[in-house]
């Protein structure tokens, strides 16, 4: 089909990556907000978590045992002068701590200091023995021949996580339970964090059905609506709008296209988008004033694929009908897009690869997707596939390798999972 507007012609290009390049630079992000901690969780930080304080904030022990000073080592028994309280200040800093009549802060007096794990260590103090490597006494400790203390043992001083100030997660990062629980040590409640991705998807074609209104053998039931559901609908930072059905109408789906543009921050379609009679959607997206970056490259399957940016900034991707491009376009064009427009800083996980143990002598003028299942160490092996619309290959394959055009062999090849997580 013939894009209508010259100023509207799509890039070519001669790689999925590059076409995912050129999409990115033109897709921006979306606003912030600021989320109360408990409903973060997979969200997109907006901005780079700095710690308000040092971790830890002062010297605290990583044992329970006895704060000691090894000048006062040189004796087999030591009198237990007090305890410090996990969570209050240490005795000799505050008025509240009893320490006994011994004196603690008298050179002469050698003792010891009950502590507890995370307790904070008194000034003075150089090392923490473990209760196990000492004999316990109602009021002291004796401590067994030969034993060694080495200075700061079992002390995690001020600061050697992190100095206040030093940046902990850069902007761009989802929030891990390991991230959310930084965030809770450096004191932010309430982070702030990219809106959620609004998404909606329309699923194009007169031959798709409702999976429980098909019947009849020429009629399909709709597969892409529940792919792009099962890949999209459960990440905390896209709020999913659901996948609708519109028939191969230009009007009708001119209208559906339109409401989807004014209520989504991005927009998936399936079908419509080659050079068949019904194939309306290049046609509509360029007179509701989407700027095509690229449409056709030069993959199997999803040769047809379009990507486009809508009048206000959306990420449009129009996906081919056939079940295998579907799936296969939306992870390795449409994804990467998604969580570029949500926030991420890398637009996509980390790429894997995976050699192939039963690798053949085919090969193709295309950068050709090919299912296979995983077994292990980096090795995977080919999934028989029949083309396209053979659903059965990809059920039962755990992702796709991406051979490189003209190339055979058993790689090591980059593979992209059909399910991926976003830490």
């Amino acid at each position: 089909m013939n894009v209508p507007s010259a100023n509207k012609t799509p890039f070519e290009f001669d790689a999925p990556g590059k076409a995912i390049a050129a999409m990115l630079e033109r897709v921006e992000p979306l606003g912030a907000e600021n989320v109360p901690l408990h409903a973060v969780s997979g969200r997109v930080l907006c901005q780079a978590l700095q710690a308000d304080r040092p971790s830890p904030a002062c010297d605290v022990s990583a044992m329970d045992g006895y704060a000691v000073r090894l000048m006062d080592l040189n004796r087999p028994t030591l009198p237990i002068a007090g305890e410090v309280m996990t969570g209050h200040p240490p005795p000799g800093r505050s008025p509240a701590m009893r320490v006994f009549e011994l004196g603690w802060d008298a050179p002469a007096t050698a003792a010891a200091l009950r502590i507890f794990t995370g307790g904070p260590v008194p000034e003075g103090c150089d090392a923490v023995i473990p209760r196990e490597q000492v004999v316990e006494l109602p009021d002291a400790i004796n401590l067994p021949e030969g034993l060694q203390v080495k200075p700061g043992q079992h002390i995690r001083r001020c600061g050697e996580n992190a100095q206040a100030g030093e940046t902990i997660v850069e902007a761009g990062a989802a929030i891990s339970p390991a991230v959310a629980a930084a965030l809770a040590t450096f004191g932010i409640d309430k982070p702030r964090v990219y809106r959620q991705l609004r998404l909606d998807a329309i699923v194009t074609g007169n031959e798709v059905h409702d999976v429980s209104a098909c019947v009849q053998p020429w009629q399909l039931r709709d597969s892409n609506g529940p792919t792009l559901t099962a890949m999209f609908a459960s990440r905390p930072w896209v709020n999913w709008r659901g996948a609708s059905h519109v028939t191969d109408d230009r009007d009708r789906l001119r209208l559906a296209i339109t409401a989807a543009l004014a209520d989504n921050d991005a927009l998936l379609l399936t079908g419509g988008v080659s050079m068949g009679d019904y194939d309306f959607v290049p046609a509509i997206l360029v007179e509701l004033g989407c700027r095509i970056v690229f449409h056709k490259l030069p993959i199997r399957p999803g040769k047809p694929a379009l990507g486009a940016i809508g009048p206000d900034g959306q990420a449009v991707l129009g996906l081919p009908g056939n079940p295998v491009s579907v799936m296969t376009t939306a992870r390795r064009l449409a994804l990467p897009v998604l969580r570029h427009r949500a926030g991420f800083a890398l637009a996509d996980t980390p790429t894997p690869t995976v050699s192939l143990i039963n690798c053949d002598e085919k090969q193709l003028a295309l950068h050709w997707s090919r299912p296979v299942r995983l077994i292990g160490d980096g090795r995977a092996e080919l999934v028989r596939s029949r083309g396209s619309g053979d659903i059965i290959s990809a059920a039962r394959s755990d992702g796709f390798v991406e051979i490189a055009a003209n190339q055979v062999g058993p790689g090591p090849w980059p593979f992209y999972r059909w399910s991926t997580a976003d830490e």
